[in-house]
């Protein structure tokens, strides 16, 4: 009696959710809910005779748990009223199979498959929608829906839907939709989802990816099966590979949530990992054998687990303030529920053979749960990220600072330095230079009878040394035009007192960048000795000094000239070579990095230096 009651509200249930279907109206009280039929069943083995008398019975009807582990045929047989003979009749068929014939008045209208099915035969997941031709008649027409059957194969025949063509129709499209296009994305999202999964595992080597990605997988394997009507594995292989997928997901997802809140090495997720690895065998044994209570037992066991893992995330969650392991614990229990309410529907429940699985809904919960640790994860990463950009930013302040700190003090110690090496090199040219003639100018004041116009030539000489030298000391501008001018200044009145006329013809100079006192030191005491050396040995009576920039070669760059010519007596330069005077001369142009050159005949003298313009920004050694 009880089941009589159940069986008639989900009859109500499934007229009203049609109705709904199709909104209340003249034509949705045309439809024809038939949930009745007279069965004549024949079981493999047995004579049509041995199977007995045909018999009422409910729709819908499934094979495998009315039947048993045989294969059969059954053949549905029923009567539908007609109200407009002109019109065609339709049947919406939500599932049937596994293989089937439409038999209308007797005559054949639609078929699939083979009888008994062929290996690849198999339309029980695909809804199914029949037109019957018009009568031409008001008499009920006779209606014979012809099923055959395997073991295990999940035949039968769902409630059927009939009425006029405008009223079936979207009732075919959207279950169709729902079955077909649902799976679809369903399978594809979680294959994507997956794969995606097992790259960052690849990457990262963390366990949670390894368990989502193959679980995702496996589940888009199962669902894909209801996208087939033939199928690309010949059976019994793709009621193996499709049901090992779905009991090894299970475990393997529910690994997944207990990896997330670090209950990974525990013993329910030991004994997960048992579960998926043994999947194949008990879908195996399920299907091959066949074994029908098996697959229910390890359904059992599979809400058993869960119930497992959801106290444990429940747990986890409740005790921690991390967000990700509620949003993980909301989906746990979402996809609990509504395995256990599938599980219900199909053991105890007169429309299981048509009922849509809540569960291949629900598992998106997981999809959200990854995405969401992996939101988590990156948010938590850029934000130790930042976190360490910060600290390694305030080290490169601190350490820039000290550097500069370091490079002031470098400056300083390097300017120090320099200031010494100048000082001791002018103490070197004073104690070399004007030290010398100090003391050879007191050995000739000593001698009895030393001339006083000797004796005034050297102190006169010696006083031009120390103001050159005083000069280069200055802070002036150190370039070769300064030079010069303090070379003729110093070195004019000399000059004329001898008796030699000076004409100076000195061009607009070029700075010379990077000179210093140095420098402009060693161009003094070059024109230094070379005037000296005019007034003691040439005898001449003009000079004439020329200064001009020569134009860039193509090997070098500009160039300063100094030429100095007189008209004196001249000297053999290769007898001079070897004298101290030449030879300073042309080790004051080394230093300069130039050219010096002398030529010297009776009646004229010319010294000709060349001093390189060192380029902007740049420094002299």
């Amino acid at each position: 009696m009880g089941r009589q009651k159940e069986a008639l509200r989900w009859r109500l249930f499934t007229l009203i959710f049609a109705l709904a279907g199709l909104g209340w109206g003249a034509s949705a009280r045309a439809l024809t809910l038939v949930d009745e039929a007279a069965l004549a069943l024949t079981r493999h083995g047995e004579t049509p005779a041995a199977a007995g008398k045909p018999q009422t019975v409910a729709l819908p009807y499934h094979w495998d748990q009315r039947q048993g582990a045989v294969d059969g045929e059954a053949r549905f047989a029923f009567e539908l009223p007609v109200t407009d003979p002109a019109a065609p009749l339709a049947l919406f068929v939500s599932r049937v199979g596994n293989s089937f014939r439409v038999l209308v008045d007797g005559e054949e209208v639609a078929r699939f498959g083979a009888f008994p099915p062929g290996p690849y035969d198999d339309a029980s997941f695909t809804p199914q929608y029949f037109v019957l031709p018009p009568s031409g008649s008001t008499a009920p027409r006779r209606v014979e829906i012809v099923i055959a059957a395997q073991a295990a194969r999940q035949g039968g025949l769902s409630p059927i839907v009939a009425g006029g063509v405008e009223e079936i129709r979207p009732l075919y499209e959207r279950a169709n939709f729902w079955q077909i296009s649902g799976g679809r994305f369903i399978a594809i999202v979680s294959g994507v989802l997956g794969a995606l999964s097992l790259l960052v595992w690849l990457r990262q080597r963390e366990s949670i990816y390894l368990y989502y990605g193959l679980g995702e997988l496996l589940w888009s394997v199962q669902t894909v099966r209801v996208l087939f009507t033939h199928a690309p594995l010949a059976w019994p292989w793709w009621g193996v590979v499709p049901l090992a997928a779905f009991q090894a997901a299970v475990p393997l997802l529910c690994r997944f949530a207990m990896a997330v809140v670090g209950r990974d090495d525990t013993r329910l997720a030991r004994f997960l990992g048992l579960m998926a690895w043994l999947a194949p065998v008990a879908a195996a044994v399920g299907i091959l054998v066949p074994v029908l209570w098996l697959m229910p037992l390890w359904h059992v066991l599979n809400l058993l687990v869960g119930l497992g893992m959801m106290a444990t995330v429940l747990g986890v969650a409740r005790r921690s303030a991390v967000l990700e392991h509620r949003v993980l614990a909301v989906a746990v229990v979402t996809v609990v529920l509504c395995g256990a309410r599938d599980m219900w529907v199909m053991r105890y429940s007169p429309q299981a053979y048509e009922m849509v699985p809540w569960i291949r809904f629900a598992w998106v919960g997981f999809a959200i749960s990854l995405a969401w640790v992996i939101a988590e994860r990156m948010r938590k990463d850029a934000r130790a990220m930042a976190g360490m950009n910060a600290s390694l930013e305030a080290q490169l302040v601190e350490r820039n600072a000290a550097l500069e700190a370091a490079f002031a003090r470098e400056r300083e110690s390097e300017k120090a330095r320099g200031a010494l090496e100048e000082r001791q090199r002018l103490m070197r040219d004073l104690h070399d230079g004007l030290g010398g003639q100090l003391v050879g100018l007191l050995r000739m004041a000593q001698q009895p009878g030393a001339a006083r116009e000797d004796v005034t030539l050297h102190l006169r000489e010696a006083v031009d040394q120390l103001k050159l030298t005083v000069d280069a000391m200055h802070d002036g501008e150190a370039d070769v035009a300064s030079a010069l001018g303090s070379v003729r200044y110093r070195l004019g009145p000399r000059l004329a007192s001898a008796g030699i006329d000076l004409q100076w013809d000195v061009s607009p100079l070029p700075a010379m960048p990077g000179w210093s006192a140095r420098e402009s030191h060693q161009v003094q005491m070059l024109l230094y000795e070379a005037f000296s050396n005019m007034v003691a040995h040439s005898a001449a009576t003009q000079a004439v000094l020329n200064a001009r920039l020569l134009p860039a070669e193509a090997a070098e760059g500009d160039l300063i000239e100094i030429e100095l010519r007189d008209n004196g007596r001249g000297f053999d330069t290769q007898a001079e070579r070897a004298g101290r005077g030449l030879a300073n001369m042309r080790a004051r142009a080394a230093a300069l990095r130039g050219r010096l050159a002398v030529r010297s005949r009776p009646g004229e003298t010319r010294l000709r230096l060349h001093l390189p313009v060192p380029a902007a920004g740049a420094s002299r050694p």
